[in-house]
């Protein structure tokens, strides 16, 4: 499996002794980015080809808090590659120790057509894989719930913009767990992202208390779901 060591940076610390959850979702996209760059398919290189991994969804099962004091090891391969979409997991690791493990189904976009794009069997060949014999990994999409009231409106920045000029992944899954109360301990997480956002646009944060957590979604003012997510304890 590929190797990324993530150090923990201030703006990681949710207190003095554990870090951020976000922190973990910024390292297994940064660690996915890195495995890319490494078999020649980095951001650039897909530029040149007209061509972006766009993330369809993505599970979190956290094992323990990280600690603040000590790097994390984020481990990753890819499950599976098949036609357009890809299955990448990630294990995240402290001092050897596992502190959480994510499955992320990502899909090849045609930049220029704006369409799913098949995966090059030379693409394919390059990425290591690994069959991770585990139950956690197998991707559950979470479902939209049309009833979850508004809770706050927020407006799409330009430091939540992603290469693809629209709301950046990571960015996304930020503003759904804003929407938590700070103190709550999540354990599982999954979110999906039905439709992009763009610079500027306004979104309805709705959020709906659920068994063991809660479910929380980004919708637009037509009423078009953005980023959905349940978080549970």
């Amino acid at each position: 499996m590929f190797e990324y060591i993530y150090d923990i940076r201030y703006c990681d610390y949710k207190d003095f002794d554990t870090v951020k959850t976000s922190t973990l979702l910024d390292a297994i996209q940064e660690v996915a980015i890195r495995n890319s760059e490494k078999n020649g398919y980095g951001v650039e290189n897909l530029r040149q080809m007209n061509r972006a991994w766009l993330l369809q969804g993505i599970n979190v099962c956290i094992k323990k808090p990280a600690s603040t004091h000590s790097e994390l090891q984020v481990h990753t391969a890819i499950k599976s590659l098949k036609g357009v979409l890809s299955e990448r997991g990630t294990i995240i690791k402290q001092n050897d120790e596992v502190v959480a493990k994510s499955i992320a189904n990502w899909c090849l976009l045609d930049t220029e057509k704006m369409r799913l794009a098949r995966i090059p069997k030379e693409m394919t060949e390059a990425y290591e894989h690994c069959d991770f014999q585990d139950e956690f990994f197998t991707y559950i999409r979470p479902e939209v719930l049309a009833d979850a009231p508004e809770k706050y409106k927020i407006r799409v920045s330009n430091k939540e913009l992603d290469t693809n000029k629209h709301l950046n992944n990571q960015k996304g899954a930020e503003l759904l767990m804003d929407a938590l109360p700070f103190e709550f301990e999540l354990r599982n997480i999954k979110i999906h992202y039905p439709n992009p956002a763009y610079l500027g646009e306004e979104l309805s944060v709705c959020v709906k208390e659920i068994e063991n957590g809660y479910y929380v979604h980004l919708m637009k003012q037509d009423g078009t779901v953005c980023v959905v997510g349940t978080f549970e304890k």
